[in-house]
């Protein structure tokens, strides 16, 4: 065994600083035979026939179902599983666990230990890739632990958006699901990330994410989750290296049932003239309780961040929490915050009720309001998928 190896395995006994601590060996390890999935991906926004899409990938479980390029694109990517893309680059491993440290917590030295999967997207330097770029992991067996590793690659001056749809079958009921994701962006690359969950109100949820950005690189990353789910805790870290990058996360999430939520973000600007940014909009129903944080730092000069947390409260039985933190050692940076928690506007409920809708509409129509993936400022195709998605969810729980 080397010392990485002892270390990782030393690792599989450290908990998450944040969220509920988990017990691995309650789940499964392995899969039963992967079953290509149904229109139910469409629920997350994935095209099951990968139709006005420039690339797909899709993993059943443990098992990459097929991965594959619009023929318009193939001088302009790779889409490859992470095994097969380790065994074509031996340079890859260069980014490998670089983002992201195997030893953080028990989640990712079981990932580097034990993970099966993931992804690997390279967009080549400078091709522009205009349609989406859609990648969906799918938990079909029951009390499953799916763990994966997804690296994306933007070389120097390339452009593209990716919609990451992550979701359970109908019919599995626990399961739990660890996604490490590590992001790097090349000078003058550009990624707009947009990742929907739609989980089961008992399977429990790991991102793991890192990102390294260098000059005038731009990375939009956006997450979206309106279904229960057991517990879900992420707190992607964002490393801005060089000078004049733009970096944002935002979030919109709508707790339900049971649903404990830890979520938020941590941009570190070490170069000069950055921009960052962390936008979360979270409301809470029934008993869910969600937690927003929210971390910026500024180490160079002429930084300028903002963090902005706002959350709805529908019940009296649910909770949100928000933390925004500030930490800049440069006098020439500029890092704000603002961050409200309240309940619906009796005001413009009546305001409503009196233009002829009844209580429930009204409601509704705030909410969806609130709700608004604007927000976002996604490309025209991606704000349309996600609208859709936002509607039906809505429609589902409303």
């Amino acid at each position: 065994m080397s010392v990485r190896d002892e270390e990782l395995r030393e690792a599989l006994r450290k908990p998450s600083p944040y969220g509920p601590d988990l017990d691995l060996s309650s789940y499964l390890v392995e899969a039963g035979e992967p079953e290509k999935p149904g229109e139910e991906v469409s629920s997350v926004g994935v095209d099951p026939r990968g139709e006005g899409r420039a690339g797909s990938f899709i993993q059943v479980d443990h098992s990459t179902l097929y991965a594959q390029i619009h023929r318009m694109y193939e001088d302009s990517l790779e889409i490859l599983s992470f095994e097969e893309a380790l065994r074509r680059h031996d340079w890859l491993q260069e980014y490998v666990w670089k983002a992201v440290s195997p030893t953080a917590d028990k989640y990712t030295a079981f990932t580097a230990l034990k993970g099966k999967g993931g992804y690997f997207i390279r967009v080549l330097e400078g091709k522009e890739v205009v349609l989406p770029l859609q990648a969906c992991l799918y938990l079909r067996t029951k009390n499953l632990l799916q763990a994966v590793h997804n690296i994306i690659l933007m070389e120097r001056d390339s452009s593209a958006q990716l919609l990451t749809g992550c979701l359970t079958h109908p019919q599995v009921e626990r399961g739990f699901h660890i996604g490490v994701s590590e992001f790097y962006l090349k000078r003058g690359s550009k990624l707009t990330f947009t990742m929907v969950h739609n989980w089961g109100p008992k399977v429990d949820v790991r991102p793991r994410t890192g990102v390294i950005m260098e000059d005038e690189s731009t990375f939009v990353s956006n997450y979206i989750c309106l279904t229960p789910v057991a517990s879900l805790q992420a707190f992607p870290r964002v490393r801005m290296m060089g000078k004049k990058a733009s970096a944002s996360l935002n979030s919109i999430v709508y707790g339900r049932g049971t649903s404990l939520y830890d979520l938020g973000g941590w941009i570190e600007m070490i170069g000069s003239s950055n921009k960052g940014e962390i936008l979360g909009r979270t409301v809470t129903a029934e008993e869910a309780k969600v937690v927003m944080r929210a971390r910026l730092t500024s180490l160079g000069g002429d930084n300028v961040g903002h963090v902005e947390c706002n959350g709805l409260m529908l019940s009296p039985q649910s909770e949100i929490s928000a933390t925004p933190e500030l930490v800049s050692k440069s006098s020439t940076s500029t890092l704000t915050h603002e961050a409200a928690v309240g309940k619906l506007n009796e005001e413009q409920v009546l305001y409503l009720m009196s233009r002829g809708l009844e209580r429930k509409e009204a409601e509704d129509l705030l909410i969806r309001g609130f709700l608004d993936v604007r927000i976002l400022k996604l490309p025209e195709f991606l704000q349309q998928q996600v609208e859709r998605i936002v509607q039906l969810a809505m429609g589902r729980g409303l």
